[in-house]
């Protein structure tokens, strides 16, 4: 019989005897008189706010054996027992209801005392008391979550006759080192020990110490910072061991075998111990655990052994079973059938590729199911169809998102009368909601965000009153929602945004929902409708999203009563008015501000005390006017968005304020606005910058220097203003940045040079259409990273580097990855974009510009000829070099550059033939060579036949898609070459290929005197040969004949 349960029964056994007694003796007072007094002082000494002691009072009631929490010895009328222990920690109200204050040693007058409970009350960080050791006849001591704080006495080793002891400070580790554990060999009658949450981590002989202990059965050693455990220990005196828990330790090291030889064990915990295979072959595993009903070994990759799975199979009495986070992949469901007394199981967080059996159905005794973030596979309808089969099902919770599971919600769902938790979130499942699940009258969460749901959501989502979590974003639900959405008076959390949901909401939809704190609604197509304009909601929200709701043309005045908001999102409102002058006054902890893409105008000001620390405050696309006021400075942003309005004057207030501090300021994006004057240099304040936008304004003067300096920049944007002067070296030189744009400006002067031994990370450069001079320098091919370089329409000159072959992922050395500057889930991401210019056009990219691979030096006057290097660039999609004075061939490597989409060579003096490999030129879709003076016939190949005529006007050409027919003079080389093999360039230029002429003649001299001369040279081998002749024409004649 377990200890706790034979304690138990003596302690109930004891109080019946008691009240037998006093209901036969009304008068008799069995309390002794001093120990009467000794409980009162200890009660004097105590804190008692709630008066849960009340009773302990002589005026009220001599004998202290009624008083609560105490038990006597019905004969003596000694007090064995005090069982104070207070409420459950995690009720809201169990503050008030623990007691406090000191432990008076007055407990000492109490002789037979036996068993002591403290447990659960709050004494705020006193030490345990010494002088309990000297209760020398306790068998039961329960200090555990009531605040204690120090180290334990070793006194309490002087309670031979203790059974139980329980000092356990709480579920995760304290800051309370033990140092010894020597005085637990004081303790030879203990069966149960916690001492949960002290720090074990100077024990290093922890188990030696258990091993004094002969009679446990209970060891609890949870955060206990435990790391170093012994594999193969001398001996094990706790064979008799039912229970093992040491979760929360991170040992990090191989599985010890001696614990699966503990064949007494019911329950073990060794979760987040961090044990790892292999398990050696000579260990039995679980195979000798018959006994185990609870295992739970969360984060132990010791488990993903398949002789381990195959061990755990064989445990028919699990009721509880947790391996999540084991790195577990291979199938495991299929063996779970045998385990009819499971009602707790979690596989998750691991790789578990596996389709679903129909093995549930017998798993009827099943609460707890959690698979989530796995590979499972099958259908979702069949498992819970399965489930429904049995008579009375049990399931409380039911997790399986993040797999690929397929399939639809079946009717028969409202069956599952007893659920709570539903999420089957992250998978591909179909269909509509059943109507049905609107019987699930427990359900608190529903999970069914990210699938492809669709069809209207059912009205009877209304009758899920205990409804506390409702996330159902990313579907295709259409319809509007439901009218009896305002029912659920539990509900907490509302998530229903990326849907197709239209219609028009009223007051009705809210009317009920006192408890919600979170709307998240945006990217659909509602509208709300209130008829009372002064309606005043029934909740108060933490989380407002709803862009994209059709809420205008007047900003929403029952906003104003939302005190308590975090995040608000109305962009795309359609909101055209300014914005209320109580705006800027009824918040004051905003973390999230998104009004963008609205109609909003007038002045922009306001007091930012209402936002957070660290806030995100988007007022793009609006058309706010004036200037950017100098109080904006005052809030600490870490990203603000006033692009796409009507702002001008000065930048200098803001960025120069007079109260110099670092600010958090990440994301600064002006673009798009009339901004004017210079560019003051007052960066040192704004470190934490890592996007900077102010492209398509009127600045002017120079780029300060120091904004090279900043070490987190990683896009510095500045394209069509009136910038002049020189480029600071400083930017290209930039270990961080990764985008720079200074196009159509007027800077002057030559390309810095890159500093030698200088790492950067440029992955677009764009210096087009300014003044510069001045040669490439050879340095800038140590951009290696780049894959977008644009310097057209300059003034640059001299020969094309032959170095381009440096760039690791325009030559196809290196991939590339997504250019993210920004990015805060679910509130803003800032990728990086470019306005490029290809196929004689301009382009917008962000989302794929990392796939973008593009070298524009056209608009130049680059001469000389195209380096073969640059046909290196294997990775290249677009290739301008137009409008130079470039000379000479093109390379006939070019065929190598397999993955270009645009190539203009347009306005040079290139000549000789287009090269045949360019046939192979397979995703090339817009190609300029025209104004050159090349000749000859255009390649033949699917891609350039389907050309425009445009692509090759001003030369001489023949040939498709040109009119001009190709004479003979003309005529196409053979196969061989046209497939790529190279061509002698001075034979070209006559028209004929006297190459193969010569090798036809040669040939044939050579192989007649290869058969002659030895005929005329030998008489034997002209015997022979006309012997052989005569052979062949006698069978000839033969043949013909018959």
């Amino acid at each position: 019989m377990n200890s706790f349960t034979l304690l138990w029964l003596l302690s109930v056994a004891s109080l019946c005897t008691n009240c037998l007694c006093d209901n036969k003796n009304p008068g008799h007072i069995l309390c002794i008189k001093k120990e009467r007094l000794a409980l009162l002082q200890f009660k004097n000494d105590l804190i008692d706010a709630s008066n849960r002691l009340s009773s302990w009072s002589s005026a009220k009631n001599m004998d202290c054996c009624q008083w609560a929490g105490i038990v006597c010895d019905n004969i003596t009328g000694h007090v064995q027992e005090l069982h104070l222990q207070g409420p459950d920690p995690d009720l809201e109200e169990a503050s008030n209801q623990r007691l406090g204050g000191s432990i008076n040693p007055s407990l000492l007058s109490l002789k037979q005392l036996k068993y002591l409970d403290l447990s659960c009350n709050d004494f705020e960080a006193i030490q345990i008391p010494s002088f309990i050791g000297s209760l020398i006849n306790l068998r039961y001591l329960n200090l555990s979550l009531s605040q204690f704080q120090g180290n334990i006495p070793h006194e309490i080793g002087n309670l031979s006759n203790l059974v139980v002891l329980d000092l356990r400070i709480g579920r995760w580790l304290s800051d309370f080192t033990v140092k010894s554990l020597d005085w637990l060999s004081g303790l030879p009658l203990l069966q149960y020990l916690d001492m949960s949450g002290y720090d074990l981590n100077t024990v290093s002989e922890w188990l030696q110490a258990i091993h004094t202990l002969p009679a446990l059965n209970e060891l609890h050693l949870s955060s206990c910072n435990l790391s170093q455990i012994p594999r193969h220990p001398t001996k094990l005196n706790f064979t008799s061991l039912t229970i093992l828990d040491l979760s929360y330790n991170f040992f990090d090291t191989l599985m010890p075998g001696w614990i699966f030889s503990l064949s007494k064990l019911v329950s073990l915990d060794l979760s987040r111990c961090l044990f790892h295979g292999p398990v050696l072959d000579s260990v039995s595993g679980f195979n000798n655990l018959t006994h185990l009903k609870f295992l739970h070994v969360t984060e132990n990759d010791f488990m993903n052994s398949p002789s381990v799975l195959k061990g755990l199979m064989s445990l028919t009495s699990l009721v509880s079973l947790d391996v999540s986070t084991c790195d577990i992949s291979s199938p495991i469901l299929g063996g779970l059938h045998n385990m009819t007394s499971l009602v707790s199981i979690d596989l998750s967080q691991n790789h578990i590729v596996e389709a679903l059996p129909n093995s549930f159905g017998v798993l009827c005794n099943l609460i707890h199911i959690d698979f989530r973030s796995n590979n499972f596979s099958g259908s979702v309808s069949e498992l819970l169809t399965n489930l429904c089969e049995c008579k009375s099902p049990k399931l409380e919770y039911l997790a399986f998102s993040a797999n690929r599971l397929s399939g639809s919600i079946p009717e028969r769902i409202g069956q599952l009368q007893h659920l709570v938790t539903f999420d089957l979130a992250f998978n591909y499942i179909s269909g509509i909601i059943p109507y049905s699940l609107g019987r699930l009258s427990f359900l608190k969460e529903l999970m069914l965000n990210v699938n492809s749901l669709s069809g209207p959501l059912p009205d009877s989502l209304g009758n899920l009153t205990s409804l506390f979590w409702l996330e159902i974003s990313y579907n295709n639900f259409n319809g509007s929602l439901p009218e009896s959405i305002g029912h659920l008076g539990n509900l907490d959390y509302m998530s229903v945004h990326h849907n197709s949901l239209t219609g028009v909401l009223t007051e009705n939809h809210f009317a009920n929902l006192t408890s919600l704190k979170t709307i998240w609604a945006e990217a659909n197509m509602l509208s709300l409708q209130l008829r009372d304009k002064n309606w005043v909601p029934p909740f108060q929200l933490k989380v407002l999203r709803i862009g994209s709701w059709s809420l205008g043309p007047h900003f929403p005045s029952w906003i104003q009563s939302q005190k308590n908001l975090t995040d608000l999102d109305i962009a795309k409102a359609g909101i055209s008015d300014v914005i209320p002058s109580w705006f800027w006054s009824s918040f004051s902890d905003i973390v999230f501000l998104n009004i963008s893409q609205n109609s909003i105008h007038g002045i922009l000001k306001g007091d930012l005390s209402i936002l957070a620390p660290n806030a995100i405050v988007d007022l793009s696309d609006n058309y706010f006017q004036g200037p950017l006021p100098g109080n904006f400075t005052e809030a600490d942003f870490v990203f603000l968005d006033v692009s796409n309005n009507n702002l001008s004057g000065s930048i200098e207030q803001f960025l120069c304020p007079s109260l110099e501090k670092d600010r958090p300021l990440q994301v600064l994006d002006l673009a798009n606005n009339n901004m004017s004057g210079v560019i003051p240099d007052c960066w040192m304040n704004w470190q934490a910058l890592s996007v900077v936008n102010f492209e398509n304004n009127k600045f002017s003067g120079e780029i300060p220097e120091s904004v090279g300096n900043l070490f987190s920049l990683l896009s510095f944007n500045i394209r069509n203003n009136t910038l002049s002067g020189k480029l600071p070296a400083s930017l290209l030189n930039s270990e961080s940045l990764q985008i720079i744009e200074l196009a159509e400006n007027e800077f002057i002067g030559r390309i810095p040079s890159l500093i030698d031994g200088k790492e950067t990370k440029l992955k677009l450069l764009n210096l087009r259409s300014n003044k510069l001079q001045g040669e490439i320098p050879d340095e800038l091919c140590r951009l290696t990273s780049i894959q977008i370089l644009d310097l057209a329409h300059n003034n640059l000159s001299g020969t094309l580097p032959r170095c381009f072959y440096n760039f690791s992922i325009m030559s196809g050395r290196q991939g590339s990855s997504p250019i993210v500057l920004y990015d805060v889930p679910f509130q803003d991401q800032f990728l990086g974009s470019a306005l490029l210019v290809t196929k004689g056009r301009e382009f917008e990219y962000s989302t794929i510009l990392y796939l973008v691979t593009t070298l524009d030096l056209s608009g130049n006057k680059f001469s000389g000829p195209i380096p073969r290097e640059l046909m290196g660039l294997v990775g290249l999609r677009w290739l301008n070099l137009s409008g130079n004075q470039l000379t000479g061939r093109i390379p006939e490597e070019i065929g190598e550059m397999t993955l270009l989409e645009s190539l203009d060579f347009s306005m040079n003096q290139l000549d000789g033939r287009i090269p045949w490999s360019m046939s192979r030129l397979s995703a090339l879709n817009w190609l300029n060579l025209s104004s050159n003076k090349l000749t000859g016939e255009i390649p033949t190949g699917t891609q350039l036949q389907s050309l425009n005529e445009s692509s090759f006007k001003e030369n001489t050409l023949c040939g498709p898609p040109l009119t001009v027919v190709c004479n003979k003079k003309w005529a196409s080389p053979d196969a061989s070459i046209g497939s790529g093999e190279e061509q002698n360039e001075d034979d070209e230029s006559d028209g004929q290929n006297w190459g193969f002429i010569i090798s036809i003649v040669l040939g044939f001299i050579i192989g007649f005197w290869v058969m002659v001369a030895p005929l005329i040279a030998s008489k034997v081998w002209r015997g022979a040969y006309f012997s052989f002749l005569h052979k062949v024409w006698f069978n000839i004649c033969i043949a013909s004949h018959s």
